[in-house]
């Protein structure tokens, strides 16, 4: 009788709130989101491949040899140890978990919160396809995301009653998130700032001083990394390409900008909303706010913003340049609304609801503000310092905090912007599920095809070059035939990505020399080359490329012009010295993305030794 009852009293909730419904909506269609990929991602492409094996290898020090600190290596580690890993498939099942405790852990934070549903959270978050993509993979970004979002959580949560044991949980959660990722150290460093903020509006030195405590040990557990930090410059010497803020902007609106590229405007303005309040909450008085506690469709009023904002945001999305004023107008018409609702709640006029969302403290606007703004500032510094080209998938633990922020920090208290909430999920639901199907459709790599189909084809007397060097590291994982097989440059190791290897390459001349007499060997004993990766088929009569001159020691910038330098030459080789050389065609009904490889076979000898020697001269020439 009693599970009756409470049934019917959730109900009852549910139907005076009916955000619960369109939230409940938007995870179930999270949660196909995320099957949906697992059936469609296919094989680990080499990022993926490069974590598999160093947390097979079950030594801290080898698992950091990562561009990740350990925490997602070691729970692969686990995850294998329990008979869990020795598929592609029950692998690319850890990621899927860890992607729907994102969504879970925003379920969370409202409800212990605010008690009120993460509509904001799942519409711009969980159902973000990019999101999904580069957080169920197996790499550490969707581990770290959760981690932040979680973190920031509990920060909040700690700040409305700092006891020692909700201190001891933000210690683990900030030691955990910044043994996921190196960059969520400086978010780890927001929302200590963002605490801080909070401390100083309540003039509270014992809560600052346990915020420093915990911050310090999570710095303290980034020291066994110290050496690799402060040598991450000359390290990735190669690939650093230096700090780009279009290029930035760029891969940020290409991770934000779902379902629709506009819908990073509404990031942009969420985030100028929820800082201007932080910064009005710091000098207002240190009170409750009162509460608009009606339900959501309680007059005319909010019914008619939340068809507005479908129909503002569906006019402004086909031309935002000449329309932004829609969110100011908008904004306005909020804060009219919710005026005329207040003067009517002081007057009598209007009821309470005893089911709606519980006060939120005046402190969390703050604590959100000051958050978001320093998280901004110190990724930018981040960024700018690891130099390297930004991808869409490094803003993922930013969207989280930025999300987690949304939730803490907008006035979600207001019935109108709620309202215009409503329209604005019920509408995103609508509009993500045709891309997400398409984008959640591709396979990361075709490595295991092209693997499959030399196995059967290459025999043992061909030989097998992969190119680019880094794909290498996928190839081996596949690849189990009795051809030899080699990378460009060739490397000692294939198992990892090993960059300091191919620096050594760069350096030094006459690098192709050895991969020119296999070729010549292979094909005068009338076995065949084949190529796989990227390389494309030279046109009749251009000229050999000349050697690359070794790069310094301190040579910043991108690898790919020696990469594609060694690549063209092996081209222009085989162009010359088989007497076919030819592009195989197989068939993949999936699109592939970002390790889409091509197979290339080469066969016949035409030539002499003596143009063999006449090669090796031209490479090395100024």
């Amino acid at each position: 009788m009693a599970l009756t009852a409470n049934l019917r009293r959730l109900a009852t909730a549910v139907s005076r709130q009916p955000e619960w419904i369109l939230a409940l909506a938007a995870s179930l269609a999270v949660v196909w989101m995320h099957f949906f990929f697992l059936w469609h991602a296919g094989a680990l492409w080499r990022d993926e491949v490069n974590l598999v094996n160093l947390s097979n290898r079950h030594s801290l020090g080898e698992m950091s040899k990562d561009s990740f600190p350990v925490l997602m290596p070691l729970l692969v580690s686990g995850w294998t140890a329990i008979g869990l890993g020795q598929t592609d498939f029950s692998l690319r099942l850890l990621g899927t978990l860890i992607g729907l405790a994102l969504t879970a852990a925003l379920w969370l934070t409202a409800w212990k919160i605010r008690r009120a549903p993460p509509l904001i959270g799942l519409v711009l978050l969980a159902l973000n396809s990019t999101v999904i993509l580069f957080g169920d993979s197996l790499r550490a970004f969707g581990l770290g995301s959760v981690l932040v979002l979680l973190t920031t959580a509990v920060a909040a949560w700690f700040l409305q009653k700092p006891t020692w044991w909700r201190t001891g949980v933000l210690a683990a959660l900030e030691i955990l998130s910044v043994q996921a990722l190196y960059q969520n150290a400086v978010l780890i460093a927001a929302i200590c700032f963002g605490a801080w903020a909070v401390c100083a509006r309540q003039k509270n030195r014992g809560m600052a001083v346990k915020i420093f405590v915990v911050a310090m040990m999570a710095a303290a557990s980034l020291l066994p990394y110290w050496t690799r930090i402060v040598s991450m410059p000359a390290s990735a010497s190669a690939l650093r390409v230096g700090f780009h803020p279009m290029y930035v902007f760029t891969n940020f609106d290409i991770a934000a900008g779902f379902p629709m590229l506009q819908y990073t405007w509404l990031w942009g303005l969420f985030a100028l909303v929820v800082v201007v309040f932080g910064i009005v909450s710091f000098f207002a008085r240190s009170k409750t706010n009162s509460q608009d506690e009606s339900a959501l469709f309680g007059n005319a009023t909010s019914l008619l913003i939340a068809a507005v904002t479908v129909a503002g945001f569906s006019w402004f999305a086909a031309s935002p340049a000449k329309r932004w004023c829609f969110f100011l107008l908008m904004a306005v018409a909020i804060v009219g609304c919710d005026a005329r609702s207040r003067r009517r709640l002081v007057a009598g006029e209007l009821g309470t609801d005893a089911n709606a969302i519980a006060p939120v403290t005046a402190d969390l606007p703050l604590f959100a503000g000051v958050t978001l703004l320093s998280a901004f500032a110190g990724f930018a510094g981040f960024l700018w310092y690891a130099a390297l080209a930004s991808e869409p998938w490094y803003f993922l633990p930013l969207l989280a905090l930025t999300a987690t922020a949304f939730e803490l920090g907008l006035p979600l208290a207001s019935r109108h912007f709620r309202a215009a909430i409503f329209g604005f999920a019920a509408m995103t639901i609508v509009l993500a599920i045709p891309p997400a199907r398409d984008d959640l459709s591709w396979r990361f790599t075709n490595v295991d095809l092209v693997a499959q189909r030399l196995t059967k084809e290459a025999g043992p007397g061909d030989c097998i070059i992969v190119s680019p060097w880094f794909c290498g590291v996928s190839f081996g994982r596949y690849y189990q035939g009795p051809s030899s097989w080699d990378t460009l440059p060739p490397l000692k190791d294939h198992s990892i990505h090993r960059f300091d290897l191919v620096r050594e390459q760069m350096q030094k001349t006459d690098v192709l020399r050895p991969v020119f007499n296999q070729i010549s060997a292979t094909l005068r004993s009338g076995y065949r080359v084949w190529i796989v990766g990227t390389m494309n088929i030279p046109e009749a009569g251009a000229p050999m490329p000349a050697d690359l001159p070794p790069a310094p020691l301190n040579y910043s910038g991108a690898d790919l012009r020696y990469t594609e330098n060694w690549a063209s030459q092996v081209a222009r080789f085989l162009g010359d010295h088989s007497r076919q050389f030819t592009q195989v065609d197989f068939t993949n009904r999936q699109n592939v993305a970002p390790e889409n490889l091509k197979l290339l076979v080469a066969e016949g000898w035409q030539g002499s030794l003596g143009d063999l020697n006449s090669v090796n001269s031209k490479t090395n020439a100024p």
